[in-house]
């Protein structure tokens, strides 16, 4: 059976987007309008922010150098080609470290660690 489709002018669909938590420093802060600007490797403009969203779990609090992993506002974006972080909080990543297989919290093993090679059986027939 099919279904009568219906006309959504007006709904237009969002693009999906996959959130990345990007690395920065904070490179200047304005207290008297609550904003500030993030160095990020990732781009060549800073982003902006707005005090309002800082998220720390345990009251901690941002200065000028701290080091901090953000999300861009994507549809801002879109909107005013400017870059603004809806999101920022501390990180316990190093400075400058991008995150890797390496540093994973478990133990990535390959084989077993006492295993040994074994020699090809087509290599002993050849003289």
């Amino acid at each position: 059976m099919n279904r009568p489709r219906t006309d959504h002018s007006d709904d237009t669909e969002k693009p999906f987007r996959i959130q990345k938590r990007r690395l920065g420093r904070i490179k200047v802060i304005k207290p008297e309008g609550e904003y500030g600007f993030i160095d990020s490797d990732d781009f060549r403009e800073d982003v902006f922010f707005h005090f309002k969203a800082w998220e720390a779990s345990n009251g901690e609090t941002f200065d000028v150098d701290s080091y901090v992993e953000f999300e861009l506002d994507d549809d801002q974006f879109d909107d005013t080609k400017r870059l603004r972080a809806k999101v920022f909080r501390p990180t316990d990543r190093p400075d400058g470290k991008k995150l890797s297989a390496r540093d994973a919290t478990f133990d990535l093993v390959f084989h077993h660690p006492k295993a040994r090679r074994r020699r090809p059986t087509w290599r002993d027939n050849q003289s």
